[in-house]
């Protein structure tokens, strides 16, 4: 299962499912990629069995890196896709038998990680979430204007989906870049229609209101 839905920043109640699905004996895979590093918890608190993501989102490490982790007495069982000489070992370390690979890459993790620390995880979240509800609750107000995304901290963090009546995702998406060099990422897939907004720590309020703005003048433009 998706922590959080990549489209529109919907936080799912994973370790409640987890408990649910191992009662049937089913193990549970999570895609981290857009919790990781931005959300304040720890893996095995999920009470999954298996939990990837991609260290380039929000813990801002060099794009090609990625992590897996999975519960201790699962990893015998799984075999790693590349030639080892011990495929049924419990070293988890058997999965990073690559061969050559770029080493600045991971070098560049640990100091993703030294910055992440140094802000913690808790004091980041808080703060993301924060930026995104300053813009969040300023467009809902604008007639046109559509969120799709709660705002309680439960079940949302730092994505959210926007729309704007009588505009495409990606007319949405090309406008704000073209007319604003505002980048946003258009959303239209399975009947969810609209783009996807996310700060991170070090966007500006200044930066935010310049997003407000021109969605203003966006959904004004779009009666004349």
């Amino acid at each position: 299962m998706t922590h959080v839905v990549n489209w529109v920043g919907q936080v799912m109640p994973v370790r409640e499912i987890a408990d649910m699905a191992h009662a049937h004996g089913i193990e549970v895979i999570v895609d981290g990629a857009h919790s990781f590093g931005l959300i304040d918890f720890k893996i095995p608190d999920l009470h999954c069995d298996y939990f990837g993501t991609s260290l380039h989102k929000f813990l801002s490490a060099p794009i090609g890196s990625g992590m897996m982790w999975v519960k201790r007495d699962h990893i015998e069982k799984l075999w790693p896709l590349t030639c080892y000489g011990d495929p049924h070992s419990k070293d988890i370390r058997k999965f990073e038998a690559l061969g050559t690979r770029s080493f600045p890459i991971e070098q560049g993790i640990g100091e993703a990680i030294n910055f992440h620390e140094a802000i913690g995880s808790k004091r980041k979240q808080e703060r993301i979430f924060y930026l995104k509800n300053y813009w969040a609750t300023r467009v809902k107000e604008i007639p046109g204007v559509k969120l799709h995304t709660s705002l309680d901290p439960r079940f949302s963090c730092a994505i959210s989906g926007v729309s704007i009546e009588g505009i495409t995702p990606n007319q949405l998406m090309t406008t704000l870049f073209d007319r604003y060099k505002i980048h946003t990422v258009g959303i239209d897939y399975e009947g969810v229609r609209c783009i996807r907004v996310t700060p991170h720590v070090y966007t500006r309020i200044a930066d935010l209101d310049k997003f407000v703005s021109a969605m203003s003048e966006i959904a004004a433009n779009r009666k004349a």
